[in-house]
């Protein structure tokens, strides 16, 4: 018998999944993540592509190049360059129409697809680098299925993390975005660099160079004030075109799902599927063993982002009652990018006025993990917005870690105790159910008689499978 051939897969993302210094955040490591999982399944011919971030000084026309990637030809990668939507979204702020109109990169991506002799399955894990257009690509494909993962908020606001402000429709969003034309002047030089890598230049040369062009083209703020009205009118367009060219949408937390069909997606199309990782593999469902110690210690692990609620939880923690603050060390992973970054960084260290102990670390990798984790009572997850869900409070929760969440987003959702859920921006709030966990440790038993079952990657792939083959 004729050996059965291999289904083709196309991922998109607006960046390759191997790109270093975490580019693209928590979706390229679940972009990588599950491709790894795939090649070795040797079921589907995986194919990659990125758009947004190449330009080419010397060419003006959008094109797409062969790229490498870490996987050699398990899986064959491409990318868009001088796309008209740059990514990511934030430096289209102000070229809204040009996102959801613009035909370019609706016919490069349709060339390309003809090129590679179609695809069985096309999954979007977001729509950034491209333009919303690309959603129709069912229109000359109809035979393939498309998916598009809901990992932030793009398709119903462009500022992509969804507040619980703004729902006025006669208001105004005032934000401070990049200038896309500053973006891709950077994205030029960044790209003329790359090529003199290359040569017999020395790493220090270049290393130099770039920090030179760095200073010189910064991808500048400006203030944009926004009608809400073009928000709805960005949002319907976006929302009208899943519902009629995407087959499947995938929401990575009951509450990305609600908030998906609060915006208009179809409910039947609309599924819930938590994201697999490697931790879940050795997940203790249970507060994991430690010495005896007398004092509680909470760990932050993330960025210094007012959005992740950094700032917040700071102020808050000067406003422990001091009796239970000096039975407090708290421990702050975050890595220090911009000269802001280390001024935050000097708020962590001033809390050793007011707690038992208080330290900054510069950053951590998931090889440190179970060391981090090892001394943790507490992992805090403050997000102001509604942050999907942040993959840190399954590492927590996956190392026998409760986690103290707020409102939003779904982080909260690892545990149906509601003694570590807090109301969002809400300093009385989380002091009170801080104070009660730390003065009460048998409560964090009860996050992990609560908790919910994590998806391994195994767990996950046999379900997106159910996807890909139904």
């Amino acid at each position: 018998m004729p050996k059965a051939s291999k289904k083709k897969i196309l991922f998109y993302n607006w960046i390759q999944f191997d790109e270093p210094n975490n580019l693209g955040g928590g979706v390229n490591v679940y972009q990588k993540n599950l491709i790894e999982e795939l090649i070795k399944e040797n079921k589907y011919e995986i194919y990659f592509l990125s758009s947004g971030v190449r330009y080419d000084i010397l060419r003006k026309k959008t094109y797409i190049e062969k790229t490498k990637n870490c996987f050699g030809d398990k899986c064959k990668s491409f990318r868009i360059v001088n796309s008209a939507c740059t990514a990511p979204m934030s430096s289209m702020y102000e070229n809204i129409d040009t996102f959801l109109t613009d035909d370019t990169t609706y016919e490069t991506l349709k060339n390309f697809i003809k090129e590679q002799n179609g695809f069985d399955i096309i999954h979007f894990n977001n729509i950034e680098g491209l333009s919303s257009k690309c959603l129709e690509i069912k229109k000359d494909f109809p035979k393939t299925k498309t998916i598009y993962s809901l990992h932030n908020y793009l398709c119903f606001t462009p500022q992509v993390n969804m507040f619980y402000l703004c729902e006025n429709a006669d208001s105004k969003e005032i934000v401070k975005k990049p200038n896309q034309k500053n973006t891709i002047r950077f994205y030029k030089l960044d790209s003329k660099l790359r090529k003199l890598k290359c040569s017999n230049l020395s790493t220090k040369i270049l290393s130099k160079a770039k920090k030179i062009a760095n200073g010189n083209v910064k991808t500048t703020q400006q203030t944009i004030c926004i009608d809400n009205k073009d928000i709805a009118r960005y949002c319907d367009q976006n929302v009208g075109r899943i519902n009629e060219y995407i087959d499947i949408v995938l929401a990575v937390s009951e509450r990305t799902r609600e908030i998906g069909i609060k915006h208009g997606i179809d409910e039947n199309k609309i599924h819930t599927e938590y994201i697999g990782t490697a931790f879940a593999e050795k997940a203790k469902y249970k507060l994991h063993e430690k010495e005896p110690n007398p004092y509680f210690t909470i760990a932050y692990m993330g960025y210094f982002e007012k959005v992740k609620g950094f700032n917040f939880l700071i102020n808050a923690l000067k406003k422990l009652p001091n009796d239970v603050a000096k039975r407090v060390d708290f421990v702050c992973y975050a890595r220090i990018k911009s000269d802001s970054d280390k001024e935050l960084a000097s708020e962590v260290i001033k809390l050793n006025k007011h707690l038992h102990s208080a330290k900054h670390f510069n950053g951590y990798s998931h090889e440190e993990l179970g060391e981090i984790m090892k001394d943790a009572d507490l992992g805090i997850v403050p997000v102001i917005w509604e942050d999907n869900l942040p993959q840190v409070a399954i590492e927590y929760a996956a190392h026998g870690v409760p986690v103290l969440a707020s409102n939003l987003g779904g982080a909260h959702e690892l545990s149906k105790c509601k003694e570590f859920v807090f109301k969002a921006n809400d300093e009385k709030d989380f002091l009170n159910k801080l104070n009660n966990i730390i003065l009460d440790r048998n409560l964090a038993n009860k996050y992990f008689e609560n908790m919910i079952h994590l998806n391994t990657l195994r767990d996950y792939i046999d379900k997106l499978e159910g996807y890909y083959d139904k």
